[in-house]
């Protein structure tokens, strides 16, 4: 899918390559949900300071994941706004491989079923643009990360 799609994953999933030969083994794959607000902390870490104490950071240290002394990404949570509107929730489900999706809004694709907004260029987040779903949409993404097929209490009881 393209960039400016929402919630969705074809939408916010983006590869990011790390090399410092000599401290991060080569070679590692992570396949953790992390964020762009880790990049602060990470960065801060690495130039000996620390993050502010005095109010709550979203972020966290991407280090332990790179050097290989964790394996699981510290978030548990991942919210994913469109703008100021939330759209969609990521959790990664403590101690397993699992990681679940609800879809609150969704963008409607422009042609229909495109997986884009072609004729409008970039996804809106708001008005006749988006449909609001009531329950949310929800997915399995370590099962389905093309989020193609929504699950129902039929079809996923936990």
């Amino acid at each position: 899918g393209g960039k400016g799609m929402g919630g969705w994953e074809g939408g916010i999933r983006v590869p990011g390559i790390v090399r410092w030969p000599g401290v991060l083994p080569v070679g590692t794959v992570i396949d953790e949900p992390t964020s762009l607000m880790d990049i602060y902390p990470t960065v801060v870490q690495l130039a000996g300071g620390a993050v502010p104490q005095d109010r709550v950071m979203d972020g966290h240290t991407l280090l332990p994941l790179l050097r290989g002394t964790e394996q699981h990404s510290r978030h548990q949570f991942l919210f994913h706004y469109c703008g100021v509107f939330l759209h969609a929730v990521r959790w990664h489900q403590k101690d397993s491989g699992t990681v679940w999706k609800a879809h609150y809004t969704t963008p409607v694709f422009q042609p229909e079923a495109s997986g884009a907004c072609f004729r409008r260029g970039i996804c809106p987040c708001f008005g006749d643009g988006v449909t609001h779903h009531d329950p949310p949409l929800l997915f399995n993404l370590a099962q389905d990360p093309s989020e193609a097929n929504p699950l129902s209490a039929d079809t996923e009881p936990l």
